[in-house]
């Protein structure tokens, strides 16, 4: 099982987080083609990032416990 992501999920997600305070962008010019934006996260990313992460870890625990029962009841 594979996950794939479009230009059509990345940029809207990437243009909320901009306006959200949590990444920068800035220009660049490319040597093949035109200008790139390169995203960076701001001090307010980091720690939602951060917050994220923890959530997440959390999360992940908690199903895996789920899934190792549930194994085990089978």
């Amino acid at each position: 099982m594979g996950w794939s992501t479009s230009q059509g999920t990345i940029y809207p997600l990437l243009s909320r987080l901009r306006r959200q305070g949590l990444v920068e962008t800035q220009w660049q010019e490319s040597a093949s083609g035109p200008p790139r934006r390169y995203y960076t996260l701001t001090p307010d990313g980091q720690q939602a990032l951060a917050t994220f992460t923890a959530e997440w870890t959390r999360f992940r625990e908690g199903v895996e416990q789920f899934i190792t029962k549930e194994a085990g009841a089978s």
